[in-house]
């Protein structure tokens, strides 16, 4: 069983409409590496009983550990609370956990593709330690339907020192994302050929993102997947 830490907010302020960046202090210092994720409890209960209780990324760079930031992209109950919540509140979470994270200091071309609130992890990631020897060497996508209103992509390069290179997706749901999607991934990896691929968002559409760029050649491994919402299915044990 996960183990219950606490953090008390200290900062609240907007991040484009739709969006908030939380500033957090913890009682002890989490060890996270940017790339990984806090599951927060929102303190409300959801109708079967049980506690709403959502995962976001840590979008704060490593080299501070007892204070951290979450920007929360107000979708739902869970973030409607956390949108809500005053300096001074205190929150229970859980974590660090995930294992979207650079392998190793060797510099590898990659390519960092984001949907919809998935720029989070992306953010985390490009601000890690780990990460410093692979930045010049990274180009990121962020794809996201019309007149999404979180995260405007100028606080994206002052965070992540990294300008994205924007393009636009149906709605969540939509039969014709995927096509999108791959019309705007595929030639990016084409040219690049890159070394890493990191997906972050929508799993419906990254997942079988993911198994194109497999039989396109990427071995097994070099492209990492953290499913934001539509999880790919997995496949039960034979």
């Amino acid at each position: 069983m996960a183990t219950a830490r606490t953090a008390r907010l200290l900062a609240s302020v907007p991040l484009g409409t739709s969006g908030r960046l939380l500033t957090f202090e913890a009682g002890e210092p989490l060890g996270f590496v940017g790339g990984q994720y806090v599951i927060v409890d929102t303190g409300i209960e959801r109708e079967d009983g049980r506690r709403h209780k959502r995962a976001y990324s840590l979008v704060s760079a490593d080299s501070g550990q007892r204070r951290f930031q979450l920007a929360v992209y107000q979708h739902g109950p869970g973030s409607f609370v956390l949108h809500s919540a005053a300096p001074g509140a205190v929150f229970s979470f859980s974590g660090p956990w995930g294992s979207f994270l650079p392998e190793d200091a060797q510099p590898r071309s990659t390519l960092l593709v984001a949907t919809d609130s998935g720029i989070t992890a992306a953010v985390g990631l490009l601000r890690a330690r780990a990460f410093a020897p692979h930045r010049s060497m990274t180009k990121l996508l962020w794809l996201r339907p019309e007149g999404f209103g979180f995260f405007p992509s100028e606080s994206v390069e002052q965070m992540a020192g990294l300008a994205p290179e924007l393009g636009t997706l149906p709605p969540v749901g939509h039969p014709e994302r995927l096509e999108a999607l791959r019309a705007e991934v595929l030639p990016h990896a084409a040219v690049q050929a890159p070394e890493r691929v990191y997906l972050s968002g929508d799993g419906a559409v990254l997942a079988p993102l993911r198994t194109e760029l497999h039989s396109l050649g990427m071995a097994e491994g070099t492209v990492r997947l953290e499913s934001f919402f539509n999880p790919p299915v997995r496949k039960a044990a034979a």
